[in-house]
C-alpha cells in the first residue's frame, strides 16, 4: 500500500480527500445513533448509497474548490471521521462541519481536526469568517465549537433540518499561521 497524500496535516491527523473505498467506514458511522440523532438520516442504509455519499462529498470539492476531508491518523492509517468546510449558501463563507467514529470521540481529534481545518479556511481559503451549527441537544458539540473559539449567535433554521444553534468564528485571513498548536 502507497502512503497517503494528504491535502495538510495536524500533529496527529492527516487530512485526504474521500475515496470509494472509504465506504464501508462512512456506512457504518452514518448508523450511529449519535449521527443520526444530531446530524440526521442523510439516507446511507448502504454500502452503495455511502458510495453515492461520498460522490456528493467529492463534487461539492469540485464545485466550491473545499469540502469535507477524511480525518485519518498519520501513524496507523485508520480514519478517525471526517471534518471540512461545507457552502450551504445561507452565508458568505463556509460552515465547518465535522463528525468522529465513535471509538475516535473524546481523545482530542475533534478539537485538532477543527482548529487544523479553521486555520486552513483561514490561511489557504482567506476566509473571513467561518460559521458552525450544532443541534440544541449536542453538548459535546456546542462545547466543542466554543473550545475552538467560536461565539453562539443565535438559532439557524435551514429546510431539512431540526433547528440549529448558529455559532460563528472570525478569522484574520492575512495572519501566517505555522499550523496545529
Amino acid at each position: 500500500m502507497s502512503e497517503p497524500k494528504y491535502e495538510f496535516t495536524s500533529a496527529r491527523l492527516g487530512y485526504r480527500e474521500p475515496v470509494m473505498d472509504d465506504a464501508h467506514w462512512v456506512h457504518t458511522m452514518q448508523q450511529d445513533p449519535e449521527w443520526i440523532r444530531f446530524i440526521g438520516n442523510r439516507g446511507v442504509h448502504s454500502i452503495s448509497d455511502a458510495k453515492r455519499y461520498i460522490e456528493l462529498i467529492q463534487d461539492h470539492k469540485k464545485r466550491w474548490g473545499y469540502g469535507l476531508w477524511v480525518a485519518q491518523c498519520q501513524r496507523t492509517a485508520e480514519p478517525v471521521g471526517i471534518c471540512g468546510l461545507l457552502t450551504r449558501q445561507v452565508f458568505r463563507c463556509p460552515d465547518l462541519g465535522f463528525a468522529l467514529r465513535g471509538e475516535y470521540r473524546r481523545l482530542g481529534y475533534g478539537t485538532e481536526a477543527g482548529e487544523a481545518v479553521v486555520q486552513r479556511a483561514a490561511g489557504h481559503y482567506h476566509f473571513d469568517f467561518v460559521t458552525g451549527m450544532a443541534h440544541k441537544h449536542n453538548v459535546r458539540c456546542r462545547q466543542l465549537l466554543t473550545r475552538l473559539g467560536f461565539r453562539q449567535q443565535g438559532k439557524i433554521f435551514i429546510q431539512g433540518m431540526e433547528r440549529q444553534q448558529l455559532y460563528w468564528r472570525t478569522l484574520d485571513p492575512t495572519a501566517k499561521r505555522s499550523g496545529c498548536r
